[in-house]
């Protein structure tokens, strides 16, 4: 299935804590944060009006909290307007 328009499909990440440098699975409380937060995901396809020099399919995500419609294969269904930024490859900065 192809989106249409400037539409997206994205596979939401799941839900996680990270205690330590250990990752596990995320207690109600922190998920409940991480929706408020806002939500990461992968993009899995791309309609033909997404600007494709901001955004591109395996870019990872983050979106807003808004309950999406699910889509194929478990997809949310967003448009480009609701990525909140992609994240890049590059080093965190410092302060």
């Amino acid at each position: 299935m192809t989106p249409l328009h400037d539409y997206i499909f994205v596979r939401q990440d799941p839900e996680r804590e990270y205690i330590g440098g250990i990752i596990v699975a995320a207690s109600t409380k922190i998920v409940e944060s991480q929706r408020q937060l806002g939500r990461y995901g992968t993009v899995e396809a791309i309609g033909p009006d997404v600007d494709k020099d901001q955004l591109k399919v395996g870019d990872r995500i983050c979106y807003g909290e808004i309950e999406y419609p699910k889509g194929p294969n478990g997809c949310f269904i967003l448009q480009e307007a609701d990525v909140a930024w992609v994240m890049g490859d590059e080093p965190a900065a410092t302060v």
